[in-house]
């Protein structure tokens, strides 16, 4: 009786603890805590993956969404107030546009302080992570300084030396690109060019700017700019550029083939343009600083200000953006140049590139990125840009015949895709 007794009592504990154990799983699931993240870009992978060791407890909903299609779901649904992602990534393109939208939250109030982390920043990225007001709207993750990338054996056969700072010093004009542009040519039989495109200058110009395209409703075109449309055209005529498209397939394949001497691109050049394009010419390369310093690109993380877990968007927020184990572990394994100008700094003298003949590139970035200057932006400055580029190329292809002509069309076409502008001279 007392063995029949305990076996009974045993199936009955036994029962109420699986019922227990159910109910406990049931609601753990319940209240598991979960980040949803939209971006438009394979980097968030590296970061969501370690974001998760460390924090196993979090669950992670990454979305990814092509990056045609990602601007405009974003803007609908920030619109619309519904389905919208704790945590989002914006293209720089886009992110003035974006930053603009009053449901981003105001990362510089409390319990964010925002100032905090962007504070270690360069100066350039925190003007462009505030709105008007001067409220940080969103994180940047990413430091985007620029360079004049060179191929190393053709500095030396052309110039004399593929001594960074003496190639440096040897471009350090545009009067000086442009009479070893003429050279170069000249002296390869029209088969070697100084740069790839006439973007090589856009790109440098373009982050050199006092005024945006738009101050108080008018159109306006800086100095800056109109500097652009005489070197480009310079180098068109002198053949000083290699009148290659960016991005184009010839443009990738001479990276390979030796036929142009520099390439002005941002950090991120060197994994995702000239070693992804030229993987054979490892150690053929070399940074130099050119006439002026620029940036190009960045990514940016924003929080929907009606989150319900704005506790978990923040942590990841500043794990991306400020924790220095994982941005060392950023640095080293993915190539990546930081936002964060300390870890930078802590890095600089440690990180080489065999692709770039073991330079420093972190020390050259970093002394880089000090020198950007904050151009000031609009957010118009996607749409008007795109006007802007397809006018430089109907002017320097001879669509277009002078340089006024040029600016007059520039203006009725902006005029035309936006008649709240004042587009008139």
């Amino acid at each position: 009786m007392i063995k029949k007794g305990i076996s009974a009592l045993t199936i009955v504990l036994l029962g109420l603890s699986l019922i227990l154990s159910g109910c406990s799983s049931s609601t753990s699931a319940k209240n598991q805590k979960v980040l949803t993240i939209w971006t438009f870009t394979d980097e968030a992978k590296y970061a969501v993956k370690e974001f998760k060791k460390r924090y196993p407890d979090i669950k992670v909903n990454l979305l990814f969404i092509t990056n045609d299609n990602y601007v405009q779901k974003l803007i609908s649904v920030l619109q619309a107030g519904k389905k919208v992602p704790d945590v989002f990534f914006v293209e720089n393109t886009y992110w003035p546009q974006i930053k603009q939208i009053p449901l981003l939250e105001n990362l510089s109030k409390a319990p964010f302080n925002a100032t905090q982390i962007t504070d270690q920043q360069f100066q350039y990225i925190q003007d462009i992570e505030k709105d008007e007001k001067g409220n940080v709207k969103g994180l940047g993750y990413q430091g985007t300084p620029g360079a004049f990338y060179y191929r190393r054996d053709l500095a030396k056969k052309y110039l004399g030396t593929d001594d960074p700072d003496e190639v440096s010093q040897k471009i350090s004009s545009w009067d000086k690109i442009m009479a070893i542009g003429e050279k170069v040519v000249k002296e390869s039989g029209g088969k070697v060019h100084a740069l790839s495109s006439w973007s090589d200058i856009d790109i440098v110009q373009s982050s050199n700017i006092k005024k945006p395209w738009v101050v108080d409703g008018k159109l306006v075109i800086d100095q800056a700019r109109r500097d652009e449309l005489d070197l480009t055209k310079k180098a068109r005529e002198k053949n000083v550029e290699a009148k290659y498209e960016s991005w184009g397939s010839a443009w990738t394949a001479s990276m390979q083939e030796g036929t142009v001497m520099f390439y002005a691109e941002p950090t991120w050049g060197l994994p995702y343009i000239f070693e992804s394009n030229a993987p054979k010419t490892s150690g053929k390369w070399g940074l130099a600083n050119g006439p002026k310093a620029f940036s190009n690109g960045g990514t940016f993380i924003a929080m929907y200000s009606k989150s319900h877990h704005k506790d978990l968007a923040w942590k990841f927020m500043k794990f991306y953006t400020s924790d220095p184990t994982f941005s060392k572990k950023l640095a080293k394994s993915q190539q990546y140049f930081l936002s964060n100008k300390k870890i930078d700094a802590e890095l600089a003298s440690e990180l080489t590139s065999d692709f770039l003949a073991g330079q420093k590139y972190f020390d050259f970035f970093e002394k880089a990125g000090e020198a950007v200057p904050s151009a000031p932006q609009t957010k118009y400055d996607n749409d008007i840009n795109s006007i802007w580029n397809s006018k430089m190329n109907d002017y320097l292809n001879g669509r277009i015949k002078t340089k006024a002509k040029m600016l007059k069309e520039f203006r009725t076409e902006v005029g035309h895709d936006f008649p709240e502008i004042d587009a008139n001279e």
